[in-house]
């Protein structure tokens, strides 16, 4: 399962970590609190953040499609 790593990184069910700023993340949830939102990291294997009502609901991986997150630590 997805999870959401306190302050501002996520781990994907296929292993991969995204790692952003903690503004970032508190900007794209403030965001979120109405529409949908993405944020992906830079890297080869690009991973999508979806935030929704001002909180993570999703990762869209490029290997294992869309990953639910069920968890924050």
């Amino acid at each position: 399962m997805a999870i959401e790593l306190y302050p501002s990184s996520f781990r994907c069910d296929c292993g991969h970590d995204s790692y952003f700023f903690e503004n970032t993340v508190r900007e794209m949830k403030n965001m979120s609190i109405h529409k949908r939102v993405r944020l992906s990291d830079s890297e080869d294997n690009k991973h999508t953040i979806i935030f929704f009502q001002g909180k993570a609901i999703e990762i869209i991986c490029p290997q294992r499609g869309t990953c639910t997150i069920t968890d924050s630590q």
